[in-house]
């Protein structure tokens, strides 16, 4: 594939971006993490019709374009970066794991053990959500301990922004959880088949959808649509604060054009 086939133009909130394929033909990458120390995008793919798994997890290192999936974590699919530290969490269907940088596979033994996490989140700490319950728990001393806030609420995407604010989505919609409330209060319900949430280098929130990726007004309670898409997957956003996201065989990059 030649440059001019990889890259093209589009509108992001009306301002010209570059998109650039980073990967092509990926089985649905999802679930996108960044470690923005060294520019590495964590994030999943479903396995082959003849692994004996079902989804396997991925690291690629944005400034070489290197590729490798992490070996040894049992169908791995959530993750999780401490920007400020640089751990990196990987989730699968039987713990969490931190990722070693050097041996390129997860530490054992697990952070977690015993748990199949369908997402996560870290700030401050790791927040996890189990698959089983789809009830948030938070890691704090080693120790997990539900966040009885939402319980019952079955999530499906976590993040909390820069103010500490927190936000989660569910088959219903989009909840927005003040720091200093008790309970959620409904943010959106208009949008369908929402596929991740995340925040930008700067703490704004952002959620990706199957029909495109929105910015979050926290404080109108609004969404703009910044990206139409057809079939978004993953978001995140990188060392410079790009855009990085998937639809469903490719992972892409944004840079604005000027």
């Amino acid at each position: 594939m030649s440059e001019n086939e990889k890259t093209q133009i589009v509108l992001v909130n009306g301002k010209p971006h570059r998109k650039q394929i980073i990967l092509a033909d990926v089985n649905i990458p999802y679930k996108f993490s960044i470690d923005r120390n060294k520019n590495k995008l964590f994030f999943c793919i479903n396995a082959d019709e003849f692994s004996e798994q079902s989804f396997q997890s991925v690291v690629v290192d944005l400034n070489s374009g290197m590729v490798k999936i992490v070996p040894n974590i049992r169908n791995g699919f959530a993750s999780a970066v401490d920007q400020t530290t640089g751990t990196v969490y990987l989730g699968g269907s039987d713990g969490i794991y931190e990722y070693n940088h050097i041996t390129q596979e997860v530490d054992r033994p697990a952070v977690v053990s015993g748990v199949d996490v369908f997402d996560m989140h870290f700030k401050d700490y790791l927040y996890f959500v189990e698959t089983t319950n789809l009830d948030l728990y938070v890691l704090r001393n080693s120790k997990k301990t539900i966040v009885y806030n939402v319980e019952e609420y079955g999530i499906y995407h976590f993040a909390i922004d820069g103010g500490d604010n927190a936000i989660l989505a569910n088959p219903n919609g989009i909840f927005f959880l003040s720091k200093k409330a008790k309970s959620p209060v409904m943010f959106a319900d208009s949008i369908r088949n929402i596929r991740g949430i995340t925040t930008d280098k700067k703490g704004k929130p952002y959620l990706i959808a199957k029909n495109g990726i929105y910015l979050m007004d926290q404080k109108n309670l609004q969404l703009f649509k910044i990206l139409p898409l057809t079939d978004g997957y993953g978001l995140a956003f990188d060392n410079n604060n790009n855009i990085v996201y998937s639809d469903e065989r490719s992972v892409i990059k944004l840079t604005p054009c000027n």
